[in-house]
């Protein structure tokens, strides 16, 4: 196979555009055996796997084998070795359970190849997925309710669904492992918190990289997980279940505003609500808002203008409640406990690689395309 169509191919199993930008990042991570080894192990498979498919001699198998390892490119088991299933999956672990310290870590001239992609292509391709995705019935995200904006609103854990109730899951977590922004990591600019990843939280996922060398991922006790909860929703973060979020680097949230289609993130059953006297019209939460949903209007008796939420607009996230020193807001229940139907995205097993393996029984694909064979 011709070195170009080793790339072009791997970009097509990671349902990845066949752009320019996005075959420079694979270019400049991978020689062209490192590629097609990459290509070979979308379905998680064994050296000998291996030297059957492509044909190497095993000692040059192994030498690339241990760079992918080492550089944070393949996940490695006890016997199995691994690619992504998905460019989500890639970014991801490259990204928050990536090398970022030592002599492996990313190279900046590949994060500058990533920040060039994403920004001005990737981020379009998030939004026309998702438009497509609603026109086909489908859901988009939806954000948890920050647990400070519960908290001040006086909402009680038995008005929550267990999907709502972060807090909860936060205290019967086994192990609070943390990750840092991935979006932030590889492209982003802003200076809000760090860490605000929770892909890898209570999951094998996270255990696997936990005590990799060079990575920045860390476990928390649970009174330490409460406090970074703290600082990201005081820093203005939405969270939408496994990430803390912003506009300025964030999959989702960026390319939304960026393309004026914050319809695209779903309301939760919680809407903002303001108190009126105590308002003091100092505008915050109306820059605070990532929705749009805060304006300032002129109220009766009162000189000055105060804040009124656009029910229309608002998600639910309580960005503005936790940012509002006065305590003039506050989160609402607007819809029944039943509008949380089940919300569950299924990730398409990948096909066969070239030489007609298929994914082992022990080797499940997650959501972020991983595999992690651990004990």
């Amino acid at each position: 196979m011709a070195e170009n169509d080793i790339y072009t191919e791997l970009a097509e199993k990671l349902k990845a555009p066949l752009s320019e930008r996005f075959l420079a990042i694979l270019h400049e991570m991978f020689t062209p055996e490192e590629a097609s080894v990459c290509l070979e192990l979308i379905i998680p498979g064994t050296v000998e796997d291996l030297k059957t498919a492509l044909g190497y001699d095993e000692t040059t198998l192994i030498n690339i084998l241990n760079s992918l390892v080492d550089r944070g490119v393949l996940t490695r088991g006890k016997t199995l070795f691994a690619f992504h299933s998905s460019l989500l999956g890639f970014h991801h672990d490259l990204a928050d359970t990536g090398v970022h310290t030592g002599p492996n870590a990313l190279p900046q001239k590949v994060k500058d190849l990533w920040a060039d992609f994403f920004y001005n292509e990737w981020a379009e391709i998030w939004v026309k997925s998702a438009s497509d995705r609603k026109a086909a019935g489908g859901q988009g995200i939806m954000l948890t309710p920050a647990i400070g904006a519960l908290e001040i609103s006086n909402i009680p854990d038995d008005d929550l669904v267990p999907q709502e109730n972060w807090k909860m899951q936060i205290k019967l977590a086994k192990r609070r492992i943390i990750a840092p922004c991935g979006c932030r990591v590889l492209w982003g600019k802003c200076d809000h918190p760090l860490m605000t990843c929770f892909a890898g939280f209570d999951n094998s996922r996270g255990i696997y990289y936990l005590d990799k060398p060079g990575r920045l991922l860390k476990e928390y006790t649970e009174e330490e997980t409460l406090e970074i909860v703290r600082q990201n929703e005081e820093a203005g973060l939405i969270h939408w279940g496994v990430c803390y979020c912003c506009a300025d680097a964030c999959e989702m949230l960026h390319s939304y505003t960026k393309y004026d289609r914050l319809d695209l993130v779903e309301p939760n059953r919680f809407q903002a609500a303001v108190d009126e006297e105590t308002c003091i019209g100092c505008q915050d939460c109306v820059e605070k808002c990532p929705f749009n949903a805060v304006e300032m209007v002129k109220v009766p008796g009162s000189k000055k203008l105060k804040a009124s939420i656009i029910a229309e607009n608002c998600k639910g996230c309580g960005v503005c409640v936790v940012g509002c020193k006065q305590k003039a807001l506050k989160l609402e229940i607007v819809r029944p406990k039943e509008y949380m139907k089940a919300r569950e995205f299924r990730f398409p097993a990948p096909e066969p690689s070239k030489s007609g393996r298929r994914i082992p029984v022990n080797a499940p694909i997650g959501p972020y395309g991983g595999f992690y064979e651990l004990g």
